[in-house]
């Protein structure tokens, strides 16, 4: 764990929502196996050949990239307009969805402690409201962004979603901790408006390392530890 001094009291906690609250391999495997069946009733392929593509490409190319499904069509030698079906199906999957162990205990020891939290996450929008939903923690949260609804060129890792939160949080940038996952997207947009960043190390990006710019002040391996940072220095 890297160690760094806090010196304001912390206001306002920020929160990613894919692998910082929840396992995101859960949904994408269920969500995967629904558009495996839709397909595999399209195509010569079989359903299980269909999820397995999907789950190898996804480990290849990662939750960054943006047209695992476009490439999956054409792969499978199916009509493109098939898309806007496949995002259908993926985004409103049903799944037994459940918070990282800790996860809820903090959630309500920082609102016991008067703590403005807030939920800042990418992707489409249908998707990610359906993540929320069927986690059911929109009571936790003073705000909740999603990026995307602000356009494409102000998901993070730019600031200006980060500015927003801040704003409907009634907390200066100071007061304000941001913990993620993903050094690509979660810590470099928060850091260049002065909000403290704290990198949790699980989810697919765990042992992924870049330059300084974008890693996150603070790393932890679990809630217990963020819990104890923000009592220490509060």
């Amino acid at each position: 764990m890297k160690r760094v001094l806090i010196l304001v009291r912390v206001r306002a906690v920020i929160f990613d929502l894919d692998n910082v609250l929840y396992d995101e391999q859960e949904y994408i495997k269920a969500a995967y196996r629904n558009v495996a069946i839709f397909l595999s009733e399209r195509c010569c392929f079989r359903e299980e050949q269909i999820y397995q593509k999907l789950l190898d490409d996804f480990q290849k190319k990662t939750s960054l990239y943006p047209h695992l499904f476009d490439d999956l069509l054409t792969d499978l030698g199916l009509d493109k307009q098939l898309i806007s079906d496949v995002l259908k199906i993926f985004s409103n999957a049903t799944v037994n969805l459940e918070l990282y162990p800790g996860a809820e205990n903090l959630l309500n020891e920082l609102k016991q402690q008067k703590i403005r939290l807030g939920l800042v996450t990418n992707g489409n929008v249908e998707t990610q409201r359906n993540k929320v939903r069927l986690l059911g923690i929109e009571k936790y949260f003073d705000t909740i962004l999603y990026a995307r609804e602000l356009g494409r060129e102000n998901e993070k890792p730019d600031p200006e979603v980060y500015r927003i939160a801040l704003q409907a949080l009634k907390a200066n940038p100071e007061e304000a901790i941001c913990v993620g996952d993903n050094p690509h997207t979660d810590f470099i947009g928060a850091k260049k408006i002065g909000i403290r960043t704290v990198r949790l190390l699980r989810g697919e990006f765990k042992n992924v390392r870049l330059s300084a710019e974008y890693e996150a002040d603070l790393e932890v391996r679990n809630f217990g530890e963020l819990s104890k940072i923000i009592a220490k220095n509060n």
